[in-house]
């Protein structure tokens, strides 16, 4: 079979995929509001330590920007914890799920959608992928490039304002490697006093997927910024680089010690449910 309909194939079923997850109707979670995503993130599964980490950080969070936000599971979070949100998400049935998810929990006043991608310089790039997965790195996950479609870019200092003096805001950020360039796009933010909290996805190689582009680059930008990292793991270990089987950092201003900034003891599933 030739490489150019093996890859229109792929495509195909991934698009086929992504409509049939779109036709669900959102279902309730262990965490107390209705939800359509992975089956991990409804069953309450997903990313453990991630999860139980950005609940207890938004309990007293600010305001809350999640970039990459996928169909909303983080954002759910915030919602239910009445934090502001800015989501930047740009694959339409993505976007599509978000909106299902926060108007099946009667959410919208407090969320503000905005359908792009975050790069270092605003315009328009291809992104590869439909559903979970798609990524501005051609070839990432095995994204067939039959599934490329144009997407605007934004950088986020034109579309987030900088903490005011006493507020903590949290950015999470997983796009799917792009990570260095939308950083490159948010100096103001890095730069802000107080600073923001950054919960990043740093898929280095060997961590057991996709490898992410400039990760040396990545961790020296937030190093030169101002920000010590930690190991989102058991442990909260602090790291200069990515460690293995680590997929996600906490980066912090570096002036503040780890211990003041994370929430101390686990939180059961059940906890601030509806």
């Amino acid at each position: 079979m030739g490489g150019g309909l093996f890859d229109r194939l792929r495509g195909a079923n991934r698009r086929r995929i992504a409509r049939r997850r779109l036709a669900r109707a959102p279902e309730s979670t262990p965490f107390g509001f209705r939800f359509n995503g992975l089956a991990a993130m409804q069953e309450g599964r997903f990313e453990p330590v991630e999860t139980d980490l950005v609940r207890r950080l938004l309990e007293r969070t600010d305001r809350f920007v999640n970039v990459g936000a996928n169909t909303g599971y983080y954002c759910c979070f915030a919602q239910l914890a009445g934090v502001p949100t800015v989501a930047l998400e740009p694959v339409p049935v993505n976007a599509e799920m978000l909106i299902a998810n926060m108007r099946a929990n009667g959410w919208g006043e407090h969320i503000t959608l905005l359908p792009v991608a975050a790069g270092e310089t605003p315009g328009f790039a291809e992104i590869y992928g439909v559903g979970t997965g798609s990524s501005l790195l051609p070839g990432w996950a095995g994204n067939p490039q039959s599934l490329a479609h144009t997407v605007p870019l934004v950088r986020l200092d034109d579309v987030v304002a900088p903490p005011a003096e006493g507020e903590l805001l949290l950015v999470l950020m997983d796009v799917e490697g792009y990570e260095y360039f939308a950083l490159r796009g948010a100096r103001a933010l890095l730069a802000a006093a107080p600073k923001p909290l950054w919960l990043v996805e740093i898929a280095a190689a060997g961590a057991g997927s996709a490898a992410s582009a400039h990760v040396a680059e990545t961790f020296a930008l937030m190093a030169e910024s101002g920000y010590a990292a930690a190991a989102v793991r058991e442990g909260f270990d602090p790291v200069t680089e990515p460690v293995p089987g680590v997929t996600n950092y906490l980066f912090h201003d570096r002036r503040s010690p780890l211990a003041s900034i994370l929430p101390e003891g686990p939180r059961s599933q059940g906890e601030g449910a509806l």
